[in-house]
């Protein structure tokens, strides 16, 4: 059974398709790289699982439950969350007690943290490498730093399914080599991924399958090796035919 599962999964905006019959699933385990030039339709995807959109037509399925019309908190609940490409910390709350918001709020709603969201929010700061930023106010942090927060919160959530929008986008290639060792990490947590990666720079290192989208169709899926060998994939990329030699 996939833990994730779309079937004919289409969104709609006026005219414009801006997803057309997508089927797909991923496995409970997997980390899975959502590729494709700007406009494929990436993170309109990513809000039809999440709820942010309703589609207009299809499904979406979780666990063998169909969440299609779900709110966002509800899927949340179920097991499912998200990081944004743009980053959104509570700029004038410390880095742990941005964390410790994603944990109180994710659950059943407490007023006062507990000893155990502290210790947890400390515990996931340290899974991302920025424990020694806990008092920095967030809205201080580099990019990089903000990227991390943004995933140390939606991993206080206690997702199973974690969608991650750009996470490494803008990073130095030092900082990719560190944003691989730390999704890896995550997937060693029993999380499994879902990754938005316009660049490649993160999915091809990290990916167990590819899935490439271009202008809000599905064009290949398989291995990096696989898709990446893809006509459809680099004439998306290029912006040019590639031809037999």
């Amino acid at each position: 059974m996939p833990f994730l599962r779309l079937e004919v999964l289409s969104k709609k905006f006026g005219d414009f398709w801006a997803l057309r019959e997508i089927d797909f699933s991923i496995n409970e385990g997997e980390i899975v790289g959502l590729v494709g030039p700007n406009g494929a339709g990436k993170t309109t995807l990513f809000n039809l699982i999440t709820g942010r959109y309703r589609p207009s037509r299809g499904k979406v399925l979780f666990r063998d439950q169909e969440i299609t019309y779900c709110k966002p908190h509800e899927i949340r609940k179920l097991g499912i969350s998200r990081t944004f490409q743009s980053c959104r910390p509570f700029a004038k709350m410390t880095t742990l007690e941005n964390v410790i918001a994603g944990r109180v709020f994710s659950g059943k709603f407490r007023l006062f943290p507990q000893r155990i969201d502290i210790d947890t929010a400390e515990e996931l700061l340290e899974l991302v490498g920025i424990a020694h930023k806990a008092q920095t106010p967030a809205g201080d942090l580099t990019l990089s730093e903000q990227r991390r927060l943004d995933l140390a919160r939606a991993l206080a959530t206690q997702p199973r399914l974690l969608l991650l929008d750009e996470v490494a986008a803008g990073f130095s290639p030092v900082a990719v080599k560190q944003a691989v060792e730390l999704v890896r990490r995550v997937q060693q947590k029993g999380v499994t991924l879902l990754i938005i990666d316009h660049f490649l720079t993160l999915s091809l290192r990290v990916s167990d399958r590819l899935f490439a989208l271009d202008h809000g169709e599905k064009v290949a899926e398989g291995t990096p090796q696989e898709v990446m060998r893809n006509r459809e994939v680099i004439r998306a990329y290029l912006g040019m035919r590639h031809e037999e030699p």
